[in-house]
């Protein structure tokens, strides 16, 4: 959870880590010559979950905490670009992925630091 933004950034309910296999699933489906955008991603969750005959309330900031699930715990590789996500075991994919988060997190840090002069 993050302070700040507790509402959106919960741990991950019964429900939705229940749809991690859901998520994987779907995403599986998506290389990286046809990534599939944040919006229509989630879309196509909630019509499966809708299908399924599940009402849970799910959004874009859901979707990317249980992207941080997949991710975290080594189930799947998922990329995501300006283009979109995608699944790859491609050596070269995943090591600008994990480039690209080494950077956003460094970023972030900067951006915490700059904020102490004011502490």
């Amino acid at each position: 959870m993050i302070t700040n933004f507790e509402d959106l950034t919960h741990e991950l309910s019964f429900e939705e880590l229940a749809m991690v296999n859901d998520v994987c699933n779907i995403l599986n489906q998506f290389s990286k010559a046809n990534p599939i955008k944040c919006k229509d991603l989630v879309n196509r969750i909630k019509i499966h979950l809708h299908s399924n005959g599940i009402n849970i309330r799910f959004d874009e900031v859901r979707l990317r905490k249980i992207i941080n699930h997949i991710r975290a715990n080594g189930i799947l590789p998922i990329i995501a670009t300006s283009k979109g996500y995608f699944v790859s075991y491609n050596h070269d994919d995943v090591c600008s992925q994990i480039q690209s988060l080494v950077e956003r997190a460094n970023s972030i840090e900067g951006c915490a630091k700059g904020l102490l002069k004011f502490t």
